[in-house]
């Protein structure tokens, strides 16, 4: 019998390298057949990463390559998680910038479909580790594991820190102190936090001291990147103010979503896709996980709340998300009609990515 932790997981990483696996040849396919190298993957987001692992923050906004002629355009608006990661590997290894943010990715793609199965078996013990690994491989928007955007390491984190808030919320704090500092949404892991300690709070009062520290924790590392642009620029919501080179800004998610609906088709796709990803919530909470279900609606509205740009790969790597979609297709089989369409949907993603359509970015 094997013992330890490779012992009990070996299945599950074996599940999770095959699909990796097969989501490599998918896209090694696709390259081959448009006549990409894998450099062609950095583009949009990614190149601004790349340059920011190679050269830091910006000093102070500039046109970025001509396309932002009022020199309002910086990359402050990144948060340092997953170029810092990059950066350990562009260091080490002497890669560029571009080439060190795709290895780490795809690293981190690994992982995040590992730690899905993971999360899946602990809240939903019935649900197959490979239908789990699937909806993670390949979904319409699985794309965005292997192209240097910060996704695949936002899901990895988040589903380390659902699955540590069962066992041990000291740890949970500090694995949502990395989430803070990956992408903004990672601070509201505070939420899922505190929903799921309540019990532990009242049942074990010994316990009060770590689940508060665990609970500082959170926004310490969103703290200390506000510091930094503070000494940086000046102005420690500059991540923010900086979203206005892109014509966006905070307002109301409902009214975007409303006007998406009465606008142009793309505009009411995402639109309809932030509707029905507003239903995981409901489903979650009804099943009685509660803090699923907060994580997930704080990670729609937040981005929402700046309009539908970019909204399908906030939807697409949540694992609250994730998790509700893998249990609705585990019924009546409906698992196969919906990768008959989500694989020639992530084949089109990547053609829309070489072609340099805008709603890819």
């Amino acid at each position: 019998m094997r013992t330890g932790w490779l012992g009990r997981n070996d299945r599950l990483l074996r599940i999770a390298a095959g699909f990796f696996l097969l989501n490599q040849i998918l896209e090694f396919i696709v390259l081959q057949l448009g006549n990409h190298g894998y450099p062609a993957l950095c583009s949009w987001d990614c190149a601004w990463y790349a340059a920011l692992v190679e050269h830091g923050y910006d000093p102070e906004p500039h046109d970025w390559m001509g396309k932002h002629p009022r020199h309002d355009a910086a990359n402050w608006v990144f948060f340092p998680a997953l170029p810092l990661s990059a950066k350990l590997i562009h260091l080490l290894s002497g890669y560029s910038g571009a080439a060190s943010l795709l290895l780490a990715g795809k690293l981190f793609f690994l992982l995040a479909i590992f730690a899905f199965i993971k999360v899946a078996a602990d809240y939903r013990p019935q649900l197959s580790p490979v239908l789990a690994a699937a909806v993670v491989a390949f979904n319409p928007y699985s794309l965005y594991g292997n192209v240097g955007y910060t996704e695949p390491l936002f899901l990895l984190l988040s589903c380390v820190f659902f699955y540590a808030l069962r066992r041990n919320l000291l740890a949970a704090g500090v694995v949502g102190c990395l989430l803070a500092c990956t992408r903004l949404v990672g601070v509201f892991s505070a939420v899922a936090y505190v929903i799921a300690a309540i019990g532990t709070w009242r049942r074990e009062p010994g316990q009060r001291d770590r689940i508060l520290l665990g609970l500082m924790l959170i926004p310490l590392g969103f703290a200390l990147f506000l510091l930094f642009l503070h000494d940086l620029t000046g102005d420690a919501l500059a991540f923010s103010h900086a979203q206005r080179a892109w014509n966006r800004a905070p307002g109301n998610p409902f009214g975007h979503l409303l006007d998406g609906l009465r606008m142009y088709p793309i505009d009411k796709y995402w639109a309809v896709m932030c509707l029905l990803a507003l239903l995981a919530p409901v489903y979650l909470a009804l099943k009685k996980h509660f803090e699923l279900a907060a994580f997930a609606l704080l990670g729609t509205l937040l981005p929402m709340s700046t309009g539908l740009w970019a909204m399908p790969r906030y939807i697409w790597w949540q694992a609250p998300v994730l998790l509700a979609l893998a249990i609705l297709l585990s019924r009546r089989k409906l698992w196969i009609p919906f990768f008959a369409l989500s694989v020639p949907g992530m084949v089109y993603m990547y053609m829309a990515w070489f072609a340099g359509g805008a709603f890819v970015v």
